[in-house]
């Protein structure tokens, strides 16, 4: 699958009203600790996702702020379902890890000291595969717009597999990385910095999910746009 990153990056100033959109979602994202406006943000990208399974060209915009929070939280339900595993697998490893540490013998701290290495090891692992899957579960929301899709094994599996995800998911990934790298550098500058990076972010989010949406229309075959009037709505 050929993908144009230039095409990827500028994906969010594809609307005469892009830079209302990005402010509107940067300060969303900034003040994301209040937890409503992180709803809202999980609702948004779950919109670029449903965007990119389409082959919309200009990015969705704020509005319908109901049906944006309601889906924001269903999103966010499904990540959590799906970081269930990772989390309990840190929660073992690195609590057991802990404990032996805490026997203070040598023998215990040596154990302890390599368990909570391999603990980490594998919770890094783990989550990272899980977001690769989870991905998925929240594309197929976005388009069949039932909390179950979310978790279609069939689906899934047939998508995980598929290069024609896998690839723009390689894209969107490091299209975050990239973004990382310039709020670090922006966060440098006290206060101002670390505003700016918060609208930089929102913006790299919005460009790797429409690409993850194009990469799941792709390997399931809806990315022609005749899915484009699925109700989005909750079933």
């Amino acid at each position: 699958m050929a993908i144009d990153l230039e095409r990827v990056v500028t994906y969010p100033t594809n609307d005469d009203d892009w830079l209302k959109t990005v402010l509107i979602g940067g300060a969303l994202t900034l003040f994301a600790f209040l937890v409503v406006p992180a709803f809202l943000v999980f609702g948004y990208v779950l919109r670029v996702l449903r965007a990119g399974i389409d082959g919309t060209e200009a990015p969705p915009v704020f509005d319908d702020w109901g049906t944006l929070l309601k889906e924001g939280v269903v999103a966010f339900v499904v990540v959590i379902v799906y970081q269930l595993i990772p989390l309990l697998a840190f929660v073992l490893t690195v609590g057991g890890s802990l404990a032996a540490i805490g026997t203070g013998s040598e023998a215990g701290a040596g154990i302890g000291i390599a368990g909570l290495l391999g603990g980490l090891a594998l919770s890094t692992l783990l989550a990272l595969i899980f977001s690769y899957v989870t991905l998925i579960g929240l594309a197929n929301y976005a388009h069949e717009g039932t909390f179950g899709s979310a978790f279609d094994l069939d689906v899934i599996t047939s998508v995980a597999t598929d290069g024609a995800y896998a690839i723009p998911w390689l894209y969107g990934i490091g299209v975050l990385i990239a973004a990382n790298i310039v709020a670090g550098i922006l966060g440098l500058v006290p206060f101002v910095g670390a505003i700016a990076g918060a609208f930089v972010f929102f913006y790299a989010q919005v460009a790797a999910a429409w690409v993850w949406g194009m990469g799941f229309g792709d390997a399931t075959d809806l990315g022609d746009g005749s899915d484009a009037d699925v109700d989005p709505a909750i079933a």
